[in-house]
């Protein structure tokens, strides 16, 4: 008789994921029944970035693996909560892009990833009963993350205008709402992400200062994700060289920046009090952080922001992304025609499409070999809309250009 899985495994196993839903629709064998050759296919589902990691880092993993004792060393244990020349390199790092000041290595732990350090922040956060807040939308892998790792219950702050189309969430009147909702609720934990996935849009200073204040008032914390902190189109706002605090806490990843987002690694910045709690998680979790990655890491940001060459890399990867989303836009503007937003950093945009987005995307997918993904699972909001991710065409614009090209005339027609 065989063994039963367990009732939440049961569930999830039927439920109908987003990122199951694009894994289906990318299926070669699925694209083989639409009658798609895989050379025709043109994705634009594709959460990930492809510009390349800095040559400097790829020399520092050289270097360990080609010195005996410095291979040696990547291969011991690190302390659980991450190796100290990793979390002194993060503080040159946030110092050197953002000018953040005042931030120590007790502020810092190291994990596997971002995603596994946001499982586990959820856990040291929250209990049973208490209230967490994402936007609406929001990254659509949160409901999930929440849902399999704590008991608490969600709730949403909508910050799109279905009507006209736009983003509202830095507006007084959004601003103003915001306030209300927060202290009527009272969530202990308001999740964020900045720039946006999905809509590639960045918070500005005072939604983020409304959220703080207000948190604040009853004991709850702001987390922000800064997955894609490093792809802005414009200066950074102010909160992006905050300091961690009793009630700010932020999560950081080197799969955007770098380029390592097969290299997984991640860490959380964030009081000394929540920094200590992750300890016996990352003991039953993990046990440690990689510590390759770590010391290879730290070695190329020693060296970066000596020379200059760290600055010049984050810079030259936001200007990569802003032309292609300049290309993106002006390609969905002219092929499209419809309602879209203007990304501000990150790599996805929204596309309103006036009907079911599930629909909609199969439809565009049998018809021209052109994948988009639909926004159900980021939040009711994005319900007749599609995300648009160029991220992975970074090089390749006129494919990007084909591509929508493809679309505007399925729709013409």
């Amino acid at each position: 008789m065989q063994v039963k899985i367990s009732k939440i495994a049961q569930q999830l196993y039927r439920s109908i994921s987003p990122v199951r839903q694009i894994m289906n629709f990318a299926d070669p064998n699925k694209l083989k029944e639409y009658g798609i050759q895989q050379k025709d296919f043109i994705s634009f589902g594709g959460g990930w970035v492809n510009h390349r990691a800095p040559k400097e880092l790829q020399a520092s993993y050289i270097k360990y693996s080609r010195n005996d004792d410095l291979f040696h060393r990547s291969g011991s244990y690190s302390p659980t909560s991450g190796e100290n020349i990793f979390k002194e390199a993060v503080i040159q790092y946030e110092r050197e892009i953002f000018g953040m000041e005042g931030l120590d290595p007790e502020n810092i732990v190291v994990g596997q990833s971002s995603t596994h350090l946001t499982c586990l922040l959820l856990r040291v956060l929250l209990d049973e009963r208490d209230t967490i807040c994402i936007l609406d939308p929001s990254y659509c892998n949160y409901p999930m993350q929440i849902y399999t790792t704590t008991s608490c219950r969600l709730i949403r702050f909508p910050v799109i205008d279905t009507g006209r189309f736009t983003y509202e969430a830095n507006t007084k009147n959004t601003i103003r709402r915001l306030k209300s909702f927060l202290l009527k609720h009272r969530p202990k934990v308001v999740l964020l992400i900045s720039p946006d996935n999905p809509t590639g849009q960045v918070l500005s200073d005072d939604f983020v200062a409304a959220c703080y204040d207000s948190v604040k008032k009853y004991g709850g914390a702001v987390v922000i994700d800064f997955a894609y902190k490093d792809i802005l189109f414009k200066v950074p706002p102010d909160y992006f060289s905050w300091r961690p605090d009793e009630n700010f806490v932020t999560i950081h990843s080197n799969s955007k920046w770098c380029h390592g987002l097969g290299r997984r690694m991640g860490w959380i910045e964030g009081p000394p009090h929540i920094i200590e709690a992750f300890e016996s998680f990352l003991n039953s979790s993990i046990l440690c952080p990689d510590s390759l990655h770590q010391l290879a890491t730290a070695d190329y940001i020693g060296a970066a922001t000596k020379n200059g060459s760290l600055k010049r890399y984050i810079k030259n990867i936001g200007s990569l992304y802003e032309a292609t989303a300049a290309v993106t836009v002006e390609a969905i503007r002219r092929h499209m025609k419809l309602p879209h937003l203007i990304p501000t950093g990150g790599i996805y945009t929204c596309i309103q499409v006036h009907e079911n987005a599930a629909r909609f995307v199969e439809n565009v997918l049998k018809a021209t070999g052109v994948l988009l993904i639909p926004g159900w699972g980021f939040g009711t909001t994005l319900n007749k809309s599609v995300r648009l991710s160029f991220g992975p065409l970074v090089h390749d614009h006129d494919k990007i250009k084909e591509g929508l090209k493809r679309v505007g005339r399925h729709l013409a027609s």
